[in-house]
């Protein structure tokens, strides 16, 4: 669960800190930073992936107005009893588009479990007399990528390793179902974010979860008039996203891209939510999830997430320009 995000000289945000609760509305006009926010997430995300630095960050989303060339992101999360808290100091070339990693930090409950600072890396582990953390390892590393990531698992860096997963379980999301592809040639563990590939991820949560598509159909029943069912039907070597409604007594099956916008977005955002509860995800932000579909109809989908929020110890963030949204929300924030 996030606790807290600072980020400083990324597009409009400057020196913005934000502690968010376990739902929370961001609502705030377009330009506000909503999205920035979330960029800025992702940057991390993709360079605790293995990303490289330049493929990542660029000067363009230097704040415009301020001249300094060092940007900084952090993220606290919370996992259990631990506290986590990552920054990252990217430093940018004056006069060429090319960044480097200035600083890169890791503490676990307020020690130090792993730093980066100019060329040298310095891992930290648990001593297994005294339980706490002292520095191990140190080496010269290359600051375009992030050494967390290339850290192979042992039974004394459990920290670092459990602050990698941690961070795997936060989604963040801008569902856009225009350009959801229909066919899955295979599986992904990871839900884009305007959620392309939602029918690859789809075809892994059969396989890993198939209780997760049970429990998304009982809920489109309430929501979606005449929904029986989402499937993946063999076609050729691949597989193709199908949605069947009962119309008058008897069922249709409709490729995924021949049903309408508003029915995407709600079949897509009531799968995330049913993720959500199943223990995949302990975070996700969505940007704008109203979109292409009406006050009403999301509503029911809001109440949800609350519930399962309030119940499961979950978190859901939700970026708005829709003030209409905050309707039956107790907790909200604006931008």
């Amino acid at each position: 669960m996030i606790t807290e995000i600072y980020i400083d000289n990324f597009r409009c945000l400057t020196n913005f800190r934000i502690k968010p609760k376990e739902f929370q509305l961001w609502l705030g006009e377009n330009g506000a930073g909503k999205t920035s926010v979330i960029d800025a997430l992702h940057c991390i995300q993709h360079l605790i992936r293995s990303g490289h630095l330049n493929d990542i960050f660029s000067k363009k989303d230097l704040t415009v107005w301020d001249k300094r060339r060092e940007q900084t992101i952090e993220l606290s999360l919370r996992a259990g009893d631990d506290i986590y808290k990552y920054r990252l100091m990217v430093e940018y070339a004056e006069h060429e588009e090319k960044q480097r990693i200035k600083r890169e930090q890791l503490f676990w409950n307020d020690s130090i479990f792993f730093l980066f600072e100019g060329q040298e890396a310095h891992l930290y582990r648990i001593n297994r007399n005294t339980e706490k953390p002292e520095e191990g390892a140190v080496f010269p590393a290359n600051w375009e990528r992030s050494v967390i990531s290339t850290v192979a698992q042992r039974d004394d860096n459990t920290p670092l390793i459990r602050f990698r997963e941690e961070l795997e379980k936060i989604l963040l999301i801008h569902p856009d179902p225009l350009v959801v592809e229909e066919n899955a040639n295979n599986e992904s563990r990871r839900l884009s974010k305007h959620t392309q590939n939602f029918a690859h991820w789809y075809r892994h949560l059969l396989q890993e979860q198939p209780a997760i598509s049970y429990r998304t159909k009982l809920l489109l029943e309430e929501v979606l008039p005449g929904f029986e069912q989402l499937s993946l039907r063999e076609a050729g070597e691949s597989r193709k996203l199908t949605a069947t409604f009962r119309i008058e007594d008897k069922d249709y099956e409709f490729s995924f891209s021949n049903i309408s916008d508003g029915q995407r977005q709600l079949i897509v955002l009531y799968t995330i939510l049913e993720a959500l509860r199943a223990g995949i995800f302990s975070t996700v932000l969505i940007d704008e999830p109203d979109n292409f579909i009406s006050i009403r109809e999301i509503q029911p989908w809001l109440e949800n997430l609350n519930d399962i929020c309030d119940e499961y110890e979950k978190q859901v963030l939700i970026t708005s320009h829709h003030s209409e949204v905050i309707n039956t929300q107790k907790r909200h924030l604006s931008l």
